[in-house]
């Protein structure tokens, strides 16, 4: 069961490797959204039901953790974009 957990909490978190590409490149190309999207919901949903219907810190644990990962990741969706001209990283550059 714990080695079940630990390999669903490093899915969950598997697009972050691609962190030091992303700050570097100042592109969160790397990071695919649908997989992130999933992610997101599918972790609040489990965390949701962990923690108010069956009090599983099993199921609500690791899911907490994805879910921040999946936030993370959308994040940085949002700030970088897909290019260096498509997220709000350059919008702000430009407004200041």
């Amino acid at each position: 069961g714990n080695i079940a957990v630990l390999f669903c909490m490093a899915l969950f978190g598997s697009p972050l490797i691609a962190l030091r590409t992303v700050f570097r490149e100042k592109s969160a190309k790397s990071i695919p959204l649908p997989f992130t999207i999933a992610t997101v919901i599918n972790c609040f949903l489990w965390s949701v039901f962990g923690l108010f219907e069956i009090h599983d810190v099993n199921v609500y644990f690791p899911n907490l953790v994805g879910l921040a990962f999946g936030l993370c990741q959308v994040a940085l969706k949002l700030f970088f974009g897909d290019g260096p001209s498509g997220g709000m990283s350059e919008k702000l550059n430009t407004v200041l």
